[in-house]
């Protein structure tokens, strides 16, 4: 149904069940029937990821998250979307979690801030990161690409002579899943 109004008014969007959607400066009112809207499994799956890929990002580095920030503005340009208000540095981090999630064959909820950190250090840049498909590949020049994510320091000074980089943890299982699937080059050729 199709009504046209004049004058000024305050009509609710709402009458009960029906939905009211105003149009052309509220002189056009369409009545819409409600829609049975259902949640997919999908949706269900990142609303459970949210918490884990917010507790990620907030421990991330303040090197790191600049870095993302520079490559989600230097994204926005090179795709020239009309719709740009999504893409942020939360956003870029997010695709690249789950594609780490789908390369490294681990589940968010299990991902650690050292094994995400250790997936960095090993790609230790925007640039092998899309190359790796890790991140969209950009046809722009993005002047930090090159630029490390993490800086190897030590802490303290060891001194022993077996030196151990700060954020590879004596935890086995992401190191034996890290190097089982980093590329090979020598393989290829």
């Amino acid at each position: 149904m199709k009504v046209f109004l004049t004058g000024d008014h305050k009509f609710p969007k709402r009458i009960g069940e029906s939905i009211l959607a105003y149009y052309a400066y509220n002189n056009v009112v369409i009545l819409r029937k409600p829609v049975k809207r259902a949640i997919l499994p999908q949706n269900i799956n990142i609303k459970n990821n949210q918490p884990y890929l917010c507790a990620l990002w907030q421990e991330m580095p303040l090197q790191v998250k600049t870095l993302f920030s520079d490559y989600a503005k230097y994204y926005k340009i090179d795709t020239r979307q009309k719709r740009t208000q999504g893409v942020s540095a939360f956003s870029m981090f997010i695709y690249f979690i789950y594609r780490a999630q789908k390369r490294f064959g681990t589940l968010i909820k299990d991902m650690s801030i050292d094994f995400v950190l250790n997936i960095l250090h090993m790609y230790n840049s925007l640039n092998k990161l899309m190359k790796q498909s890790l991140l969209y590949r950009l046809t722009t020049k993005l002047p930090t690409r090159f630029r490390h994510f993490l800086n190897e320091q030590e802490v303290l000074p060891i001194k022993n002579e077996n030196k151990q980089a700060p954020f590879k943890k004596d935890n086995e299982s992401i190191n034996n899943v890290l190097t089982a699937t980093k590329p090979h080059s020598e393989d290829s050729g």
